[in-house]
């Protein structure tokens, strides 16, 4: 009776162990990027909404996000609370 496994089949080996050095800096780092923030929280820091300096320079939303990528700007994602949802905005502001 034959089987149905090829005759050069090799077995799997154990998938490689992840060595952190420090797994508080990896928790620290996680809870950093999902924590929540408020947008005015974020104005008092310097950080405008996209809408928001577009509506101050009569650009539009494309072009203001064109200026962040282009390191003219700083631009940064954050979670937001707004109306009772959550959601993640780009905030930006001159580079000094």
């Amino acid at each position: 009776m034959e089987t149905t496994h090829s005759k050069t089949r090799r077995t799997k080996g154990s998938a490689p162990k992840i060595v952190v050095p420090s797994w508080d800096s990896v928790w620290k780092s996680f809870k950093e990027d999902n924590t929540k923030t408020t947008i005015e929280a974020m104005e008092t820091e310097g950080w405008k909404t996209v809408r928001d300096v577009a509506r101050m320079t009569n650009l539009s939303r494309q072009r203001v996000l064109e200026l962040a990528n282009s390191d003219k700007m700083e631009s940064v994602k954050k979670k937001v609370i707004q109306t009772g949802k959550t959601r993640e905005m780009v905030f930006v502001r001159p580079k000094v």
